[in-house]
């Protein structure tokens, strides 16, 4: 018993120590070495009991074997708890710098936007301008077409629009359009604008159509989509069935659809007014 007490001693204190202070294997080795007398203990003390020894001396092993596992149960704990701290703590550090990049982002988005509607409206103001000379009107242009093609979302749309007004007005028909398709194939830009680049191209081409059937699929698609568009593509539909030449079908499909526009409550009263303007010249007033 008095190698048993001696050995138990020593194993707690080394235990304890090497728990709290020393490195993770001393402590993995202390912790075996403690577990083996454990075992150890338990072997004899269960031989003891059989052969009915003191019954103090069970309760003694007993106690410390519980105290042993409880240190053990401890130090598994704190381990366990210094690994999910640097896995949290990894994890805080990540979402600290992703919400760090996306405020960057947005503000640098954000001070784009200003410079850019600065440099748009300044160019207007230019263009408005009845005094406005050769050079001004240079600059506005370059402007507009540096917006047009580098410029962030918004601004971006609205330079393009403004710009291939621009270039109608100067005959640069090829460079309207495509200032318009740029607009049109913007994932970006609103939705209305895309529209209303659609339309302005299509109705630039419908006096004389280079593809007509590209042309009246275009104004088809603007139609079927619906909103404030569709009127004006339906009368781009009755202009392009009503060209010189056309077929008593074409004139027929015609006053279907200035029908159709007539009562269509998306379209304005300008529209309507000359969708029933054109029904009486065939005879058809309502």
């Amino acid at each position: 018993m008095r190698w048993v007490a001696l050995r138990k001693s020593e194993c707690r204190s080394d235990f304890l120590t090497k728990t709290g202070f020393s490195a993770l294997r001393a402590t993995r080795i202390s912790v075996r070495a403690c577990e083996a007398f454990a075992a150890t203990v338990r072997h004899l003390y269960g031989r003891a009991n059989s052969l009915k020894t003191d019954p103090a001396g069970d309760q003694v092993a007993d106690d410390f074997i519980t105290q042993i596992d409880e240190e053990m149960q401890a130090q598994r704990l704190r381990a366990m708890a210094r690994r999910i701290g640097a896995v949290a703590g990894v994890v805080v550090l990540v979402g600290a710098i992703g919400g760090g990049v996306w405020g960057w982002n947005s503000h640098a988005r954000h001070v784009a936007q200003k410079a850019a509607s600065a440099r748009y409206f300044t160019a207007m103001a230019a263009l408005s301008d009845p005094k406005r000379d050769a050079a001004a009107l240079s600059k506005a242009t370059a402007t507009l077409q540096d917006l047009a093609e580098h410029g962030p979302a918004g601004a971006r749309s609205y330079a393009a629009l403004r710009l291939a007004d621009l270039q109608v007005q100067a005959h640069q028909n090829a460079a309207a359009l495509q200032s318009w398709k740029s607009v049109a194939d913007d994932s970006a830009a609103e939705p209305s604008l895309r529209d209303m680049a659609r339309y302005m191209a299509l109705n630039a081409q419908t006096a004389s159509p280079a593809d007509p059937k590209s042309v009246r699929s275009g104004y088809e698609a603007l139609a079927q989509g619906g909103g404030a568009w569709a009127p004006l593509a339906q009368e781009g539909l009755v202009a392009l069935d009503l060209r010189s030449g056309a077929t008593a079908d074409q004139q027929k499909e015609a006053r279907r659809i200035l029908t159709q526009i007539v009562s269509s409550a998306n379209a304005t009263e300008g529209v309507r007014a000359r969708a029933q303007a054109l029904l009486e010249t065939f005879g058809d007033a309502g």
